[in-house]
């Protein structure tokens, strides 16, 4: 894994933070991914995994900022390598939570 990890530190992703209240308690949700990956849908079966602009399209950001901003968040939505690697590099995401459709890594986290 260290192999990447110097050319993956300096990669961009996209970002996208909502707040939604929910009864009175506003929650951080983002959505985050690889910058290669927005806009497109990948299918296994009768699973779709749909990186679309309206969730995950914010701003392209460095992946050190992403994983702040995944720290400080309530709820997020991880789509790609080098963004979900990352977040279990860091501890936000453990290693048996990650799922894939079509091969693409993917990763919730729900904070209550």
């Amino acid at each position: 894994m260290e192999e990447g990890g110097s050319a993956e530190r300096g990669a961009s992703v996209y970002v996208k933070v909502v707040e939604v209240s929910e009864g009175g308690v506003v929650r951080r949700v983002a959505g985050v991914c690889d910058g290669e990956l927005l806009g497109k849908v990948f299918r296994e079966g009768d699973l779709v995994l749909e990186v679309n602009e309206e969730f995950f399209g914010g701003h392209l950001v460095e992946l050190d900022e992403a994983v702040a901003i995944v720290e400080s968040s309530d709820n997020v939505m991880a789509v790609g390598e080098v963004v979900v690697r990352r977040l279990v590099e860091a501890g936000l995401v453990h290693p048996l939570s990650v799922s894939r459709i079509a091969g693409v890594p993917y990763a919730l986290i729900l904070r209550y």
